[in-house]
């Protein structure tokens, strides 16, 4: 991404709220996202005054069901947010035509995304405009922040336009947070430490102490102030060190992969389905395991890094809790499934082969029934 189009941004869904706006999306209108995703999403969405539209997972997949999405479009329907999950691509090959025929611009969520791509296209260079997250758990890892890119080039201008009108700069006291929760997750992540940091941080987060993942969301509640901010002076100041680590690791990154792939046991867990025509660079390996639960236990008291999430439709409400971002339980029966049974393993320079082999070893003894 050249400097020259790039747009920097408080959090992923900072901007995404503004690609938003300059599609113009607003009250009465619609956005359709799969199920499978972080609260975030929905948030961004609902912060234009719109309604998320959502659109269950294709069978096997960690991203949405083109039949489902033709399904779903309706007159009032004005973006698709296409997300790419733990950078397995979504099948652009079914989504584009439906996207084209009711001229309604397409969105990537590139946020798990570092080097997959469609058919030899960059994941990101493909629909109208694109975003992507640098937080805690991302490929690339800035601390917090997020980025834009419009493929359009009259949407670019009008970003370039209004970017520095309406967003500010992030208060320096989150510049200050956000550079000690980044100095203490350098510092403190490894994958037999995971377990351990992750209690530490929602800790913090519940005090107040360190910049929480998650916005309060739902009709009537304003939107965050954040949603004015650009990035934080501390994650500017990092990213381009955070880009060249992640460019450095791919190698590692795809090595890792298919040492998951060789050692786990068909019996023990299921792979999610790559699109044909695509290349997958994965954030983190994603299994469907049918015993999650006990999985997490037993990597949780061997300390091994295994995570739960998206652990609900939309990660993390659950319940009647869902129905704040116009979810009904019950709608997208594979996303559902999907959430009661995928776990991701950790893909990162601290992860040895002798850790994948323990962790390996330990999915392959409690995966079976």
């Amino acid at each position: 991404m050249t400097a020259s189009r790039s747009l920097l941004y408080f959090r992923g869904r900072v901007g995404l709220y503004h690609i938003l706006r300059l599609l113009g999306v607003g009250a009465g209108d619609e956005v359709i996202l799969q199920a499978f995703t972080c609260v975030a999403v929905p948030e961004a969405i609902m912060a234009t005054g719109a309604k998320p539209v959502w659109v269950d997972l294709a069978a096997g997949s960690v991203n949405l069901d083109a039949a489902d999405l033709a399904a779903k479009v309706t007159s009032q329907t004005k973006a698709i947010i296409v997300q790419h999950t733990f950078g397995v691509p979504a099948d652009l090959d079914a989504i584009l035509p439906i996207a084209e025929h009711h001229g309604i611009p397409m969105v990537e969520d590139c946020c798990h995304t570092v080097a997959s791509a469609h058919r030899q296209r960059l994941l990101g260079t493909i629909g109208a405009a694109a975003f992507w997250s640098y937080e805690w758990g991302k490929p690339v890892i800035a601390g917090i922040g997020g980025e834009v890119r419009c493929n359009d080039p009259e949407l670019q201008s009008r970003a370039a336009e209004n970017y520095a009108r309406d967003f500010s700069p992030a208060p320096a006291k989150k510049s200050a947070v956000i550079a000690a929760q980044y100095i203490m997750h350098a510092l403190l992540y490894g994958p037999r430490r995971f377990w351990a940091v992750r209690r530490a941080f929602h800790a913090l987060g519940r005090a107040g102490v360190a910049q929480s993942n998650y916005n309060p969301v739902g009709p009537g509640v304003a939107m965050a102030a954040d949603f004015r901010w650009q990035m934080a002076g501390f994650s500017q100041s990092r990213l381009a060190a955070a880009r060249a680590r992640a460019e450095a690791f791919l190698p590692g990154r795809r090595q890792q992969a298919a040492r998951y792939t060789a050692g786990l046991r068909p019996g023990s867990v299921r792979f999610a389905a790559v699109p044909p025509g695509a290349e997958a660079v994965f954030s983190r390996f994603p299994v469907f395991a049918p015993r999650k639960e006990v999985l997490l236990a037993a990597a949780r008291a061997a300390n091994l890094e295994m995570a739960a999430w998206f652990a609900t439709p939309v990660h993390p409400l659950a319940g009647d809790e869902l129905r704040l971002v116009h979810y009904t339980p019950g709608s997208c029966p594979r996303a559902e499934a999907a959430a009661a049974s995928l776990v991701s393993l950790p893909l990162h320079p601290r992860v040895t082969p002798a850790f994948q082999d323990r962790l390996v070893e330990l999915i392959n003894r409690h995966g079976s029934a």
